[in-house]
């Protein structure tokens, strides 16, 4: 039995580091030994024994997605749980029942399971002992899939509770839950709250297991998606990436969920970049996993519409956008139903994908559904009903109902700070100060619409700091409009206050500097200063080169207004030099395979 016991254990560790096939291949050899053990051991404890081996190789199963092998070996715990007339071992199967459905997304089979699996242990254990928490916990992540947050974040504190109670704040399963914690503040949009969960967690982790562990990657990955998504610290989010990524493929391999969901976070870490060739570079890195290891209806393939949508939105290809959209929906209604929070939101991207292809009855149409959701889940104002409104304004934006637009902003506005107390410093009521500037910009009302973003910028200062992409984009829209107004001296005190933060920055900055510096040079050639016009264009060739390559669209434009301005100066050698390298760009682009099916469309 010593034997068997220490099997268990080198087993147990190696699980909660996530080794899952070595932790599988010492509880099998726990129960070949368990199977040939005769003599000491009573009928009864053998048949314990078998049944938590059996539960733990199920388990080690759930945790690489292998769903088949993970019933089967429940399906052996259950009846020997059944044989032997153990409630609370009856009770795990249904706990373990339950985590395989939540990792195939059959959230209504999981939250059976579980429920069923809480009777039970209350009724043996009671509501203050260590294995009802497993089952808060798993009941509260159905309820955070399905955006049911205040729900979610009762079964968490009662989890908490009952575990802070019995075994203090140090140890693994309280890491875990405050990771879920973190999550929960996520949806909630409360990111600092999130960070200084996935902190604490990791904190505890690294002192219980160590680094090399799977848990320890996935709160790398989610730290890194704070900082990418929310705060846009990008370069600073793929360092978490990478170390996530070193990590899990160490222990799991190439092929395994917790790389295909790195490589989607990566992904996302260059769309908020607008770099959306490496952004579809790692999203298909990540989808070729997926595909291998997930059903088609399953939440993370979902989200990976939902991505590949926003590229398609971000480049105005909305047809396509809007197809995706589409297939992201059917998944999320088949996995959640209608009355879904994440379903609404979709609602809103398909309404504003109908909007920018023309068809307001659409658009109309998807808006209003996305009201019915959430009047149907929040009682009264809720900051979900303001992002309605939101969204109706962007559509009235996209039919160009600029005074109706701007009339919605304000009713979302006025949501937001009557939930928030007036508190204007919030990143919600900066996106609307953003989009309000939006419309008075398509106005041309560029006056008001550089106030506006003004107070955007402002806003995201106080939260997130000046040194980061998204301020110095907001900077470079205010040099655009200052420079549509012809006033070119504060157009250029803005794109180099832009070119400043850039600089600054760890992450590759070269799209906005290219674009800060074509700008600069279109300026300069209009004030007649060619010497610092022709100096820009250099270095908006160079930053062009450094991210898109040689042979790119957009160069032959470049090339040919550099030309000019040579010719102008009397610089006919170089002139003739640039002019050759525009027809060496061209003919580069003529020669690419045609053959060869874009990136996007072999993607779609």
């Amino acid at each position: 039995m010593n034997d068997i016991q220490t099997l268990c254990q080198k087993g147990q560790r190696a699980y909660q580091r996530g080794y899952y096939q070595n932790a599988r291949d010492h509880f099998n050899q726990a129960l070949q030994l368990s199977n040939n053990v005769t003599g000491n051991c009573t009928s009864s404890i053998h048949q314990e024994l078998q049944h938590d081996l059996n539960l733990s190789i199920s388990m080690t199963y759930c945790c690489q997605y292998n769903s088949e092998q993970a019933l089967h070996y429940c399906d052996q715990a259950r009846n020997i749980a059944v044989k032997v007339s153990d409630k609370l071992r009856l009770a795990k199967c249904h706990h373990q029942y339950g985590e395989i459905y939540i990792m195939q997304n059959s959230f209504p089979k999981a939250m059976q399971d579980l429920e069923k699996s809480l009777e039970l242990k209350l009724q043996v254990a009671g509501d203050n002992q260590l294995d009802v928490t497993d089952t808060y916990r798993a009941i509260g992540r159905v309820n955070l899939y399905r955006m049911e947050l205040p729900q979610a974040k009762e079964m968490f504190d009662k989890s908490l509770a009952i575990r802070q109670r019995v075994l203090g704040d140090h140890n693994f399963e309280i890491a875990e839950l405050y990771h879920d914690i973190g999550d929960w503040y996520i949806a909630e949009k409360k990111f600092n709250d999130a960070l200084a969960m996935y902190e604490k967690s990791l904190k505890i982790l690294l002192i219980t297991i160590g680094r090399r562990s799977l848990h320890v990657s996935k709160i790398y990955c989610s730290i890194g998606w704070i900082y990418g998504h929310y705060m846009k610290r990008c370069y600073d989010a793929r360092t978490k990436f990478d170390r996530a990524l070193k990590i899990q493929l160490n222990i799991a391999g190439e092929n395994s969920i917790q790389v295909a969901d790195t490589y989607y976070c990566i992904a996302y870490s260059y769309f908020e970049q607008d770099d959306i060739n490496h952004c579809l570079t790692f999203w298909l890195k990540a989808a070729r996993i997926q595909l291998k290891l997930l059903t088609k209806c399953h939440l993370n393939i979902a989200e990976s519409f939902l991505l590949i949508g926003h590229c398609y939105y971000r480049v105005e290809n909305y047809h396509v956008a809007y197809s995706l959209y589409g297939e992201a929906l059917r998944i999320k209604i088949q996995l959640f139903g209608i009355r879904n929070i994440s379903v609404a939101q979709i609602y809103q991207w398909i309404a504003l994908t109908s909007a920018w292809c023309g068809n307001k009855d659409k658009a109309q149409l998807m808006v209003n559904k996305s009201f019915e959701i959430y009047e149907n889940i929040f009682d009264g104002k809720s900051k979900y009903i303001a992002y309605s409104h939101s969204t109706l304004a962007e559509c009235y934006h996209a039919q160009k109902r600029h005074k109706d637009a701007i009339h919605e902003y304000q009713k979302a506005l006025d949501i937001l700070l009557e939930l928030q107390g007036g508190n204007r410093y919030t990143l919600d009521v900066a996106d609307i100060y953003y989009n309000v500037s939006s419309v008075h910009n398509t106005h041309n009302s560029l006056t008001v619409d550089i106030q506006y973003m003004e107070k955007c910028i402002n806003i995201y200062i106080k939260i997130i700091g000046q040194n980061n992409v998204k301020v110095a984009n907001y900077i470079n829209e205010i040099a655009f409009s200052y420079s549509r107004l012809q006033q070119y001296d504060k157009a250029i005190i803005y794109y180099q206050k832009m070119l400043g933060i850039v600089m600054q920055l760890k992450e590759d900055t070269d799209l906005l500097r290219w674009k800060a510096y074509y700008k600069l040079a279109k300026i300069y050639a209009q004030q007649n200063r060619n010497v610092d016009a022709i100096s820009m264009y250099e270095k908006c060739l160079h930053y062009n080169l450094q991210h898109y390559g040689e042979i790119n669209e957009r160069r032959p434009k470049f090339y040919e207004e550099l030309e000019k301005l040579y010719r102008e100066s009397n610089e006919h050698s170089l002139a003739d030099r640039t002019n050759k390298l525009i027809n060496d760009v061209r003919r580069g682009l003529r020669r690419r395979n045609r053959a060869k099916e874009p990136v996007l469309r072999k993607l779609y």
